[in-house]
């Protein structure tokens, strides 16, 4: 054991200053990391992002409901009831999506939302704030 005030050994100073070295690497390196993990934008709605808060990018964009066929086939010719009606810049919640019974925009894509006031039903998947027609990370409602 060393008494205060005596010096190491140089080939102990040697290991100490190379395990110094190596910390301060290592901790430079994580404080890097963080840095840049911290500074990095945020995943925009656009991307898709699983079951979520999505942004709708039109207005006065109906959301349907109806019986069975409106389920297995949702558009307007099945889902006859409109329940909703959004607009943007509001925000709907997504749970699933399918293959609909009616292609919009070129999007074939329908989603099972809630609207900010709790309101259930299906809506175009087009008029979601989303870069492709299908929305990644959002289950198929069909499983």
């Amino acid at each position: 054991m060393l008494k205060p005030g005596s010096v190491l050994p140089t080939s102990a100073r040697g290991r100490t200053t190379a395990l110094l070295r190596r910390l301060a690497t290592v901790a430079g390196t994580a404080v890097l990391t963080a840095a840049a993990l911290l500074a990095a934008p945020g995943t925009a709605q656009a991307d898709g992002h699983g079951i979520d808060h999505y942004g709708v990018w039109a207005t006065g964009v109906n959301v349907r409901d109806g019986g069975e066929f409106c389920q297995l086939y949702p558009g307007p010719f099945y889902c006859d009831r409109i329940v909703a009606t959004v607009s943007a810049p509001k925000v709907v919640w997504v749970y699933c999506q399918q293959e609909g019974g009616l292609t919009v925009g070129g999007n074939p894509y329908w989603v099972w939302v809630m609207t900010e006031n709790g309101t259930r039903g299906w809506m175009a998947s087009y008029y979601i704030k989303n870069q492709t027609n299908w929305i990644d990370g959002v289950p198929n409602c069909r499983g």
